[in-house]
């Protein structure tokens, strides 16, 4: 019974020890496999940008080598992701890795490149870091990639979403210029665009604040392909 017990507690702790990298975006640190949103222009020579610093926080240096997944990629367009050196849409998995010190960020090695091509819509990818000695240890982030801010006045007059009271304390109303279609959804993120609700929306509702901290949000509308402009909602308890 103790060896068992002490094989699990050294199990335990070497999975513990084994997670070394962590993610942030934009300075804001990010929970492993978090999801994030990012807003661009659809335009068909444009280019969205995810920059990701990436953190050691073990006592040895690392080689890193990163890894794109395809979740949901809307049809017609492109993407490519850069770790130390660029790479081409066909490649999944970096080449080569990067060293990180301990204890140190690279803040300035990795971009995600995301190509709309003209088409209106979202995609999600996942990215991956891992130590190319240890693939268990490793930290991912899931992006999601929104295009479609060039028709943002249409959907605007459309939707014409608003949220009050703002700041809000115990609840908040968002009410629309008209009842939508049920394929219309609410997503509130963070200032460093992690998503903290997602809701298929079709009329006016309620929303109760209980389980989100006091702070700043923001708020937008995914509808028949495009999103409105994005909004604050501030929320105090």
């Amino acid at each position: 019974m103790k060896l068992s017990f002490l094989i699990l507690s050294i199990l335990l702790t070497t999975s513990v020890m084994s997670q070394n990298l962590s993610l942030a975006y934009d300075g804001n640190p990010l929970s492993a496999n978090e999801t994030i949103y990012i807003w661009g222009d659809s335009s068909s020579t444009g280019v969205i940008y995810c920059y990701l610093e990436v953190t050691n926080n073990g006592t040895s240096n690392l080689d890193v080598l990163a890894k794109k997944t395809e979740i949901n990629i809307l049809s017609g367009t492109e993407n490519s992701f850069c770790w130390g050196a660029c790479y081409s849409p066909m490649v999944f998995v970096s080449p080569n890795p990067l060293t990180i010190n301990a204890g140190e960020t690279n803040s300035s090695g990795f971009s995600g490149d995301y190509m709309p091509n003209g088409f209106i819509g979202m995609s999600t990818i996942r990215y991956t870091f891992f130590n190319s000695a240890d693939h268990n240890d490793s930290v991912a982030v899931n992006v999601v990639y929104g295009s479609g801010t060039a028709s943002v006045n249409d959907i605007d007059n459309i939707v014409n979403i608003t949220a009050y009271p703002n700041p809000a304390n115990e609840f908040v109303n968002f009410s629309f210029k008209k009842p939508l279609s049920e394929n219309a959804q609410l997503v509130i993120f963070t200032p460093s665009g992690s998503e903290v609700f997602r809701s298929s929306v079709s009329d006016n509702f309620m929303l109760d604040l209980s389980n989100f901290d006091n702070g700043v949000y923001f708020y937008t509308i995914y509808y028949a392909g495009k999103t409105t402009s994005t909004k604050r909602l501030i929320i105090a308890h």
